[in-house]
Protein backbone atom coordinates (compact mmCIF):
# COMPACT_ATOMS: atom_id res chain seq x y z
CA UNK A 1 0.00 0.00 0.00
CA UNK A 2 1.06 3.20 -1.04
CA UNK A 3 1.54 6.01 1.81
CA UNK A 4 3.24 10.00 2.03
CA UNK A 5 6.22 9.90 3.79
CA UNK A 6 6.55 13.13 5.85
CA UNK A 7 9.13 14.22 4.31
CA UNK A 8 7.42 14.35 0.95
CA UNK A 9 6.51 18.71 -0.09
CA UNK A 10 3.46 19.78 -0.25
CA UNK A 11 2.30 19.90 -4.35
CA UNK A 12 2.13 23.35 -5.50
CA UNK A 13 -1.67 24.96 -6.00
CA UNK A 14 -3.18 24.42 -9.04
CA UNK A 15 -1.94 20.64 -9.85
CA UNK A 16 -3.78 17.67 -9.77
CA UNK A 17 -2.84 16.05 -6.54
CA UNK A 18 -3.33 19.85 -5.06
CA UNK A 19 -6.93 19.64 -6.09
CA UNK A 20 -7.39 16.22 -5.08
CA UNK A 21 -6.15 17.41 -1.38
CA UNK A 22 -8.22 20.57 -1.40
CA UNK A 23 -11.62 18.16 -2.16
CA UNK A 24 -10.53 15.82 -0.21
CA UNK A 25 -10.04 17.64 3.09
CA UNK A 26 -13.62 19.16 2.63
CA UNK A 27 -14.78 15.57 2.80
CA UNK A 28 -12.65 14.07 5.73
CA UNK A 29 -12.85 17.31 7.36
CA UNK A 30 -16.89 17.09 7.09
CA UNK A 31 -17.59 12.85 7.31
CA UNK A 32 -14.21 11.54 8.60
CA UNK A 33 -11.86 8.83 6.90
CA UNK A 34 -14.38 6.33 6.72
CA UNK A 35 -17.25 7.90 5.12
CA UNK A 36 -15.42 9.88 3.02
CA UNK A 37 -16.32 8.78 -0.85
CA UNK A 38 -13.71 8.82 -3.39
CA UNK A 39 -15.35 9.18 -6.29
CA UNK A 40 -17.44 12.57 -4.54
CA UNK A 41 -13.68 13.50 -3.78
CA UNK A 42 -12.67 13.39 -7.31
CA UNK A 43 -16.08 14.65 -8.68
CA UNK A 44 -15.22 17.94 -7.06
CA UNK A 45 -11.89 17.77 -7.79
CA UNK A 46 -12.72 17.08 -11.82
CA UNK A 47 -10.43 14.23 -12.10
CA UNK A 48 -11.15 10.41 -11.88
CA UNK A 49 -10.25 7.67 -9.02
CA UNK A 50 -7.21 6.04 -11.12
CA UNK A 51 -5.82 9.79 -10.06
CA UNK A 52 -6.07 8.96 -6.27
CA UNK A 53 -4.28 5.44 -7.17
CA UNK A 54 -1.27 7.56 -9.03
CA UNK A 55 -0.31 10.06 -7.28
CA UNK A 56 -1.41 8.66 -3.71
CA UNK A 57 -1.52 5.17 -3.87
CA UNK A 58 -5.04 4.59 -2.23
CA UNK A 59 -7.36 6.62 0.21
CA UNK A 60 -5.33 5.75 2.92
CA UNK A 61 -2.73 7.64 0.77
CA UNK A 62 -4.69 10.68 0.46
CA UNK A 63 -6.06 11.17 3.75
CA UNK A 64 -1.90 11.01 4.71
CA UNK A 65 -1.14 14.01 2.31
CA UNK A 66 -4.04 16.10 3.50
CA UNK A 67 -2.17 15.73 6.97
CA UNK A 68 1.00 16.46 6.03
CA UNK A 69 0.17 19.46 3.22
CA UNK A 70 -2.42 20.88 7.11
CA UNK A 71 0.95 20.31 9.39
CA UNK A 72 3.40 22.20 6.57
CA UNK A 73 1.03 25.06 6.36
CA UNK A 74 0.75 25.34 10.11
CA UNK A 75 4.38 25.25 10.76
CA UNK A 76 5.28 28.19 8.25
CA UNK A 77 2.19 30.50 8.76
CA UNK A 78 0.11 30.92 11.65
CA UNK A 79 1.27 29.85 14.64
CA UNK A 80 4.21 27.99 13.43
CA UNK A 81 5.38 31.39 11.67
CA UNK A 82 4.74 33.04 15.46
CA UNK A 83 7.10 30.42 17.22
CA UNK A 84 9.77 31.09 14.30
CA UNK A 85 9.85 34.67 15.23
CA UNK A 86 10.17 33.62 19.15
CA UNK A 87 13.86 32.31 18.67
CA UNK A 88 15.18 32.81 22.31
CA UNK A 89 15.55 29.93 24.86
CA UNK A 90 12.29 30.51 26.59
CA UNK A 91 14.66 30.44 29.89
CA UNK A 92 16.37 33.41 29.18
CA UNK A 93 13.33 35.82 29.01
CA UNK A 94 11.79 37.25 32.47
CA UNK A 95 8.89 35.08 33.26
CA UNK A 96 6.21 37.94 32.03
CA UNK A 97 7.69 37.95 28.45
CA UNK A 98 7.29 33.78 28.72
CA UNK A 99 3.62 34.65 29.51
CA UNK A 100 2.94 37.33 26.98
CA UNK A 101 4.51 34.87 24.63
CA UNK A 102 1.96 32.01 25.63
CA UNK A 103 -0.66 34.91 24.56
CA UNK A 104 0.77 35.54 21.36
CA UNK A 105 0.96 32.02 20.44
CA UNK A 106 -2.64 31.05 22.16
CA UNK A 107 -3.86 34.31 19.65
CA UNK A 108 -2.04 32.82 16.49
CA UNK A 109 -4.00 30.05 16.22
CA UNK A 110 -7.21 31.39 17.37
CA UNK A 111 -6.81 34.26 14.45
CA UNK A 112 -5.06 31.47 11.88
CA UNK A 113 -8.03 29.02 12.65
CA UNK A 114 -10.97 32.15 12.12
CA UNK A 115 -9.52 33.27 8.58
CA UNK A 116 -11.48 31.85 5.95
CA UNK A 117 -8.97 30.11 4.08
CA UNK A 118 -8.22 28.16 7.25
CA UNK A 119 -11.75 27.15 8.31
CA UNK A 120 -11.86 23.27 6.41
CA UNK A 121 -7.81 22.39 7.52
CA UNK A 122 -8.72 23.29 10.67
CA UNK A 123 -11.83 21.77 11.40
CA UNK A 124 -9.81 18.86 9.70
CA UNK A 125 -7.16 18.61 12.15
CA UNK A 126 -9.51 19.25 15.19
CA UNK A 127 -10.76 15.98 14.19
CA UNK A 128 -7.76 14.38 14.44
CA UNK A 129 -6.93 15.46 17.81
CA UNK A 130 -10.40 14.94 19.37
CA UNK A 131 -11.57 11.58 17.36
CA UNK A 132 -7.48 10.36 17.11
CA UNK A 133 -7.94 9.78 13.55
CA UNK A 134 -5.13 7.97 11.74
CA UNK A 135 -3.44 10.94 10.67
CA UNK A 136 -3.31 12.11 14.30
CA UNK A 137 0.30 10.29 15.08
CA UNK A 138 1.30 11.69 11.81
CA UNK A 139 -0.13 14.79 12.80
CA UNK A 140 1.80 14.94 16.07
CA UNK A 141 5.41 14.21 14.27
CA UNK A 142 4.67 17.01 12.14
CA UNK A 143 3.65 19.94 13.72
CA UNK A 144 2.52 19.35 17.52
CA UNK A 145 5.98 17.79 18.97
CA UNK A 146 7.73 20.61 18.60
CA UNK A 147 5.14 22.98 19.41
CA UNK A 148 4.02 20.78 22.71
CA UNK A 149 8.16 20.90 23.47
CA UNK A 150 8.52 24.91 23.00
CA UNK A 151 4.96 25.45 25.07
CA UNK A 152 6.27 23.60 27.86
CA UNK A 153 9.40 25.89 27.96
CA UNK A 154 7.70 28.77 28.23
CA UNK A 155 5.61 27.18 30.50
CA UNK A 156 7.89 26.11 32.79
CA UNK A 157 9.29 29.80 33.19
CA UNK A 158 6.04 31.65 33.12
CA UNK A 159 5.05 29.99 36.12
CA UNK A 160 8.38 28.92 37.95
CA UNK A 161 8.24 25.15 37.33
CA UNK A 162 11.40 22.90 36.42
CA UNK A 163 12.49 22.82 32.77
CA UNK A 164 10.88 19.51 31.14
CA UNK A 165 8.99 18.72 34.27
CA UNK A 166 5.81 16.59 33.68
CA UNK A 167 3.98 19.36 35.18
CA UNK A 168 4.94 21.90 32.39
CA UNK A 169 4.47 19.74 29.79
CA UNK A 170 0.75 18.63 31.12
CA UNK A 171 0.04 22.85 31.55
CA UNK A 172 0.94 23.14 27.88
CA UNK A 173 -1.30 20.06 26.64
CA UNK A 174 -4.18 21.96 29.26
CA UNK A 175 -3.10 25.34 27.07
CA UNK A 176 -3.60 23.82 23.92
CA UNK A 177 -6.85 21.57 24.73
CA UNK A 178 -8.31 25.09 26.06
CA UNK A 179 -7.74 26.54 22.89
CA UNK A 180 -8.71 23.47 20.96
CA UNK A 181 -12.52 23.09 23.06
CA UNK A 182 -13.16 27.01 22.04
CA UNK A 183 -12.68 26.73 18.34
CA UNK A 184 -14.02 23.24 17.99
CA UNK A 185 -17.69 24.73 19.91
CA UNK A 186 -17.49 27.90 18.39
CA UNK A 187 -21.22 27.53 18.11
CA UNK A 188 -21.88 26.32 21.93
CA UNK A 189 -19.71 29.29 22.82
CA UNK A 190 -21.06 31.83 20.94
CA UNK A 191 -24.84 30.62 21.98
CA UNK A 192 -23.56 30.24 25.58
CA UNK A 193 -21.78 33.64 25.88
CA UNK A 194 -24.39 35.66 24.00
CA UNK A 195 -21.87 36.29 21.29
CA UNK A 196 -22.66 37.19 17.62
CA UNK A 197 -19.16 36.57 16.05
CA UNK A 198 -15.73 34.99 18.17
CA UNK A 199 -13.27 37.19 15.70
CA UNK A 200 -14.62 40.20 17.30
CA UNK A 201 -13.87 38.24 21.35
CA UNK A 202 -10.11 37.10 20.42
CA UNK A 203 -8.48 39.44 23.54
CA UNK A 204 -10.84 37.35 25.91
CA UNK A 205 -10.97 34.18 24.61
CA UNK A 206 -6.90 34.59 25.32
CA UNK A 207 -7.27 35.69 28.48
CA UNK A 208 -9.82 32.73 29.52
CA UNK A 209 -7.34 30.55 28.06
CA UNK A 210 -4.25 31.88 29.71
CA UNK A 211 -4.64 35.65 31.61
CA UNK A 212 -1.48 37.18 31.49
CA UNK A 213 -1.30 38.03 35.70
CA UNK A 214 -1.88 34.51 36.71
CA UNK A 215 -2.17 33.31 40.28
CA UNK A 216 0.76 30.85 40.15
CA UNK A 217 0.93 29.86 43.41
CA UNK A 218 -2.71 28.53 43.35
CA UNK A 219 -1.03 25.28 40.91
CA UNK A 220 0.95 24.69 43.48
Amino acid sequence: MSRIQPTDAPPDEGTTKSDLIAAALQHFADQGFDAASLRAIVGDAGQNISSIKYHFGSKEGLYDACVVTVARRMSIEGPGEMLKLMADDPMAMTPEIASRAIRAIVEAVIRDAQKPSSRIESRFMRREILMSGRGSDLFLQEVLSGHIDFLSALVARAEGLQVESALARLRALAIIGQTTFFLTAETLTRKAMAWDRMTDRVPELIDAIYPLHRNVKALA
